[in-house]
Order: structure tokens, then sequence, then C-alpha cells
């Protein structure tokens, strides 16, 4: 019979993902990138890199370059940052292209929320780090609670609004609680263990702890009294490019070498996961922890409910929307009609020395109109709609495990995009071009009648101007006496 579980608690780096891989496939391609660019040979690059990495407790750390001594020598006054920016670059696209989970992992875990465990992740990466890769993993909201180290200090000249390309929130997690542990805690302690499993509300014998290293994840989990599950699938010590790691690592010498032992020596786990991440599904009897009971089978229509009611508050906003764009569309056949009848009376307004056409006016004041409706689509009811579709497909992400129907909020999102001259325009650009389009023939027909009328008025002006000569000339020059005979003449006057 299997073990019942309700509660995972589970290392993250080499457990749900390859971090080894990241971080060389990051570190390697910027650390050749800076033996091209300064000159400087690899092992003395290696050695202050290693120096840095001690010094800040991790070896990710994110301003490692503008440290380097050797650097700082070739470069007193410059922004290191700037001089190398290929090597940080190289960094970067290193990581995207690595940056993915272990096989099988995503739906181990969706299916494990639709049966209502509790998923705890336990990590020794830094927040910063941490939040990072569970943002850009999909893992948000999978998992329950996140605990982690607090982030290193920052450097004196560094603040964080500069360095930061988006708004505070998109850094923050929306689902997923992240809490710290306390400052110099490390694996392989069973008292951080034992915290984190009192401080999500469970019970030893409700848990299993998952991960890699036997050392500081298997002997942990056993010294805590919990069921130990070993990631054999994530041990990355075999590889050759592991050595680099250790060249720079900011681990302390003696957990290298007590690491090294450890792996040799016959401490073995209660269950492991030879190949896969879900194998947990054939080792265990999964069911609801008690503080989740809305997750369990029983409460899939539940669920379904919450989602249909998701879908209806989309279909309201979204009919909202529609009816804003039907009044400013009835606005615009307003204005147009106006401005035809005052194009055609020639009505025009006076506004201190300046004459304007009426047509003009009215357009402009269109205009007005018409930047006040896109203003409450786009961001006013806009918002509000794009969040319930965001909510419908964290709910349809959530049930695909066990009701892959539901998807028609993700399935309407995927139809959305337009492909126009090689842009694919969502539903804000395709919002935005319409409003613009629009505008912009407001303004243009606006200056039109505007420009119209000052030469209108400018030929006027120019006949009034005419010269006696050019007057005479231009009607026959009448006697004296043809005008005393002139019928039309009222007054006879004789000619002595």
């Amino acid at each position: 019979m299997k073990p019942s579980v309700s509660v995972i608690v589970t290392d993250l780096d080499n457990t749900l993902y390859d971090w080894f891989d990241i971080w060389y496939r990051s570190f390697k391609p910027m650390l050749d990138s800076l033996v091209r660019s300064s000159g400087v040979d690899e092992h003395t690059l290696v050695s202050e890199f290693k120096a840095v990495f001690e010094r800040h407790g991790t070896s990710e750390y994110a301003f490692a370059i503008e440290e380097l001594p050797s650097l700082q020598a070739m470069h007193p006054d410059a922004y290191l940052a700037k001089v190398y920016a290929p090597a940080i670059d190289a960094y970067r696209q290193g990581r995207r292209n690595a940056m993915r989970l272990y096989p099988n992992v995503l739906q181990s875990l969706l299916d494990l929320r639709a049966r209502g465990c509790l998923i705890v992740g336990y990590t020794e990466s830094m927040a910063f780090y941490s939040n990072y890769r569970v943002r850009n993993l999909g893992l948000d909201g999978l998992i329950d609670f996140l605990y982690s180290p607090s982030d290193h200090e920052l450097p004196d000249a560094v603040e964080v609004q500069k360095i930061r390309r988006y708004a505070p929130e998109h850094y923050e997690l929306k689902r997923t609680v992240h809490r710290h542990t306390p400052a110099g805690a490390r694996k392989p302690s069973p008292r951080v263990l034992s915290m984190i499993v009192e401080d999500v509300g469970a019970r030893p014998e409700d848990a299993i702890y998952v991960g890699d290293n036997l050392m500081k994840d298997v002997a942990m989990a056993k010294r805590a009294g919990i069921t130990s599950v070993w990631a054999k699938y994530g041990q990355a010590h075999e590889r050759p490019e592991y050595t680099l790691l250790r060249r720079v690592t900011h681990w302390p010498s003696e957990d290298v070498e007590r690491e090294d032992r450890t792996t040799k020596e016959e401490q073995l786990p209660d269950y492991t996961l030879h190949s896969s991440f879900e194998e947990l599904r054939q080792l265990f009897a999964f069911r609801c922890h008690r503080s989740l009971r809305f997750r369990g089978d029983d409460c899939i229509g539940t669920i379904v409910e919450v989602w249909k009611k998701t879908v209806d508050v989309q279909q309201h906003f979204n009919d909202l929307e529609l009816r804003i764009r039907s009044y400013a569309v009835t606005l615009l056949v307003g204005v147009l009609t106006i401005t035809a009848f005052a194009l055609k009376e020639k009505l025009s307004v006076t506004i201190g020395w300046f004459t304007i056409p009426l047509g003009s006016v009215i357009l402009l004041a269109g205009l007005i109109g018409w930047g006040a409706f896109y203003l409450m689509d786009r961001f006013w009811y806009h918002r509000l709609l794009y969040g319930a579709v965001k909510h419908g497909e964290e709910i349809e992400s959530r049930l695909k495990a066990v009701c892959p129907e539901i998807c028609l909020t993700q399935r309407i999102s995927a139809e959305s995009p337009v492909r126009l001259l090689r842009l694919d325009l969502h539903t804000h650009g395709k919002m935005n071009l319409f409003y613009l389009l629009i505008a912009v023939l407001l303004a243009v027909c606006a200056c039109g009648i505007w420009l119209a009328g000052r030469s209108g008025d400018n030929t006027s002006e120019e006949s009034l101007r005419a010269t006696p000569t050019e007057f005479r000339t231009a009607v026959p020059d009448i006697g004296v006496h043809e005008m005393h005979e002139h019928p039309c003449c009222p007054a006879q006057v004789t000619e002595e």
C-alpha cells in the first residue's frame, strides 16, 4: 500500500529544473567574453570571481563584473557594466536558452495541485534569483510557499529603481507566498526544515521532502523525521563542466569536501526518483491537505463554477468595451454630419482677431471626445477585462490536468493576434491602431478645412484692395453729360 501524503516540500535547483545547466550556460559565455575583450587570463578572472562570490554568499551575484580587481585596474573611472556589456548580454542570452523545467515537472505539479496537495519550495538560492526562476518557469501559483534566504546587499552606488526596467510589481510573485529563512541558516539544518513544515500548518508524518543532494537534502530530511526522496536524476557532479563551478563556488572548501564524501557513503534515502519528478505519483498516494480542502477531487465542480463566473465577468467587461466603442462611433458620425452642414452653409466663428471655419472647431471638439472615449476604453475597462482574462488563464492552467477541455480563455488569447506588416497586433495594439487612425483623420480634416478657409479669406482681401486704376479699367468710364442724361441718375444737373 502506498504511503499517504498531503504535503510536498521540494528543493528547486536540480530538482524541478537543471540549475547547474542554467548557471553554466550563462556564466561560461560571460567568462569567455571577458577573457577575449579584456585580455585577462581565465585563471585570474576565475580566482577573482570566487572571491566576489564568497564575499556575497552566492555564485549568482549580479554585480560581480564591477567588483573584479583586474578590470577595475584597467578601467579605474569607467562603469564596468557598460564597458563589458557584451559579456553581460552573453550571460543573459545563455540564461534564456537554458531556462526550462525538467520534463513532466509542470504536469506533475498541476496534477498534485488538482489533488489538493500543499506544495512548498525550499532553496538556498537567494530571494531575487529564486523569484526570477519561479516567475519565468511558470511556477508562480503552482508552488504554494517558497522559502529562500533574503537577498544580498546591493553595491553602494546602485539604486534598485535605476537598474530595473519594469514596475516593482513585475518582480513580485502573484500567487506564491515568498518567505525568508533565518539569516545564516543553511542546509542540512533539520531545524529549518522542521520550522518550514510547522509554518505551513503541516505535520512531519504528512510530508515528504524531495531533493537532489544526499548531504544537504536527504540527510536533512531524515534528521527532521520527514520522509526523504532523492531526486537522483538531478545530480550534476559527474559532468565535466562541474569543475568550473567548483573553481568559483561560494561554498566553503569544507562543504565541498564533505559533499564528495557524502555522495560516496551509504546514506540511503527512503525513496529514489531515478529519472523523473513524475515518479512521485508511482510511490505515494496523494490526498488533499486539510487547509486546502477546496482543491480536492470532490470540489472540481466548484472550481469549474468559479471558472464560469470568471468567463461571465470577461463577457461583462467585453460588452462594456463594445458599448463604449459604439458610443464613440456614434459621436464620430454626429461630428462628421454637423461638419458637413457647417461647410455647406459656410459657417465660421470669430475668436479674437481670427475667423475660423466652424467645421474645424467641430472636428477638434470631436477629436477631444474621441480621445476621452479612448482613455476610458483603454485604461479603465480594458484593464479590468485583461485582469479577468489572466485570472481565467490561471484557472485553466490548473484544471488542465483533470479537465483539459476547459481552455476557452487560453484559446481566445491564442487566436487574438493579427499579423500586420510583420507585426503581431494583440488586443492592445489593435485598439490603439483603431483609435489612432480615426484621431489622425479628424486632425487632418480639421487642419485642411482651416487652411482652405484661410485661402478663401486671402482671396477676398486681395479683391477688396484693388487700386482705383484697376477699378476704372474694370468699369466703363461714364462722362458727365452722359451721367446727367442717364436714366438711373435721380438728380438733373444743368451745365452752364
